[in-house]
């Protein structure tokens, strides 16, 4: 395996670790509702993002805490497996920015805090973006599987043109 395949492999296993924890956790859906009740997350959200959050995360609360922890999990399998990876990078970036944004965005250390540039969400979307943009993070994978019965689908799932012999 070569090393952006790894890349890929670890993006996807903060991914999983990260939906494992809220599987195994039967009161993360009521927790999360919880907390957002409390103000959490909410407060710290950008003005652009804070509606979002008021006005649509909140009341469905419960829902997005599922919505959340089946999407990391399915992301978690896709990029571990390497299957649709493009879409599974395309969808952990999307996802990174969304807790990213919750959580008050990037941060540059001001005031008594330390710089928070690179924290795990924008390390994983900037690996996401690795793995969009690499062919070689697809070299070990579901998708390369799919290519060799459909070499149509190689730009799509390889960042690559297929092969024609003959």
């Amino acid at each position: 395996m070569n090393g952006m395949t790894w890349v890929r492999i670890i993006a996807g296993a903060v991914w999983l670790n990260g939906g494992i924890e809220k599987l195994l956790n039967p009161e993360f859906p009521t927790q999360f509702a919880d907390s957002l009740a409390a103000g959490g997350f909410v407060s710290q959200a950008p003005p652009f993002f804070r509606g979002f959050m008021e006005g649509t995360v909140v009341p469905n609360a419960e829902l997005f805490a599922q919505v959340v922890r089946a999407g990391e999990l399915a992301l978690g399998i896709a990029l571990i497996l390497g299957l649709l990876t493009n879409f599974a990078a395309v969808g952990s970036i999307v996802l990174s920015a969304m807790v990213l944004l919750s959580q008050g965005g990037v941060r540059l250390g001001t005031g008594l805090g330390t710089p928070e540039f690179i924290n795990i969400n924008v390390l994983v979307a900037l690996l996401s973006l690795l793995i969009i943009l690499s062919p070689a993070a697809k070299a070990f994978s579901l998708d390369s599987r799919l290519i060799k019965r459909s070499p149509g689908l190689s730009p799509l799932l390889a960042n690559r043109r297929s092969r024609r012999t003959g």
